[in-house]
This record gives structure tokens, C-alpha cells and sequence, in this order.
């Protein structure tokens, strides 16, 4: 199952992907929304190899999940890796520059099954597929719109 979105973000690409290569902040929101993260390594680099394993509340049942930074091509690309259970799970987010100030960020979340209880967890998500596309939109519109209003901050800064 596959969920993607495009969002323009009116930041130049440069600052759109270390915003979204910002692991830190991003331990912090997680962390502020209930999830258990911890790094594989303390002082891991912000680059290809940096994983994380984390206990996720997920309908009742806290998930493990153990993710990896597979690809890091900066600016332009960011792929993690992350496994569940039975699920293999692939965060991919696209940079584009469209002009010097503006940049097209796209974002796609795969997930696999790969037994048979996460087919059934996977096939009953997929009921609510449409809701979730809708949901996932709207979180992506909202962090486009707070970045590009950081950006703008920080230019009168």
C-alpha cells in the first residue's frame, strides 16, 4: 500500500532538505507525540547508515519499529528503510528545485506485508485508505506551509 503527496514550499530546495534531513527536530516531534525513539548510535552522522529503533502506539499495541537512512543524497533525495513486525516499511522524499525560491517536495510511504497477520492489518487499513491519503495530505500541506513560513521569518530576521 502506497501513500504519496507533492507539496510546492516556497523556501529555496537546499533549506526544504535539511528541514526534512533535520533528524534532531524531528526525534523531538516524535518524542512530543508519544513515540519511544532512540538512536543506534549516539553520535550516528546525519547521513546513510543513521537508524533508530522506537516503540510506537498503533491501535492499541505498542509497535517496534527499527529504522535505517538508506539513501542521503543531499539536496535532493532521502530514503529510510524501517521494519515492523511483518511490514517492511520505505519513506521516500524527492526535492526539486523549481525556482530559487521555491521547491517542489514530494513524499511517498510504502508498505509491504510480509506475513500474513500484517496482510490482514494492511488489508483492513486499506478500508480507510481514502481518509488516510486525505489525513496524509493534510499533515504535508501543513508542514510545507510552517516551513515556508519559517523561511520567511528568518529572511527578516
Amino acid at each position: 500500500m502506497k501513500f504519496s503527496t507533492r507539496k510546492d514550499i516556497d523556501a529555496p530546495a537546499a533549506y526544504v532538505f535539511e528541514r526534512i534531513a533535520n533528524f534532531e527536530a524531528l526525534e523531538r516531534q516524535a518524542m512530543r507525540r508519544g513515540i519511544d525513539v532512540s538512536r543506534k548510535d549516539p553520535a550516528q552522522p546525519r547521513d546513510v547508515g543513521a537508524g533508530w529503533t522506537m516503540k510506537v502506539p498503533f491501535r492499541g499495541k505498542t509497535r517496534d519499529i527499527v529504522a535505517e537512512v538508506v539513501t542521503y543524497c543531499d539536496p535532493t533525495n532521502l530514503v529510510v528503510a524501517a521494519k515492523s513486525g511483518g511490514l517492511d516499511m520505505v519513506l521516500t522524499a524527492d526535492v526539486v528545485a523549481l525556482s530559487p525560491k521555491r521547491t517542489r517536495l514530494s513524499l511517498s510511504y510504502d508498505i509491504k506485508p510480509q506475513t500474513l497477520s500484517a496482510r490482514i492489518l494492511v488489508q483492513s487499513i486499506k478500508f480507510a485508505k481514502g481518509t488516510l491519503d486525505r489525513r496524509f495530505d493534510r499533515k504535508i500541506d501543513q508542514y510545507g506551509a510552517t516551513m515556508s513560513d519559517d523561511y520567511n521569518k528568518s529572511l527578516l530576521s
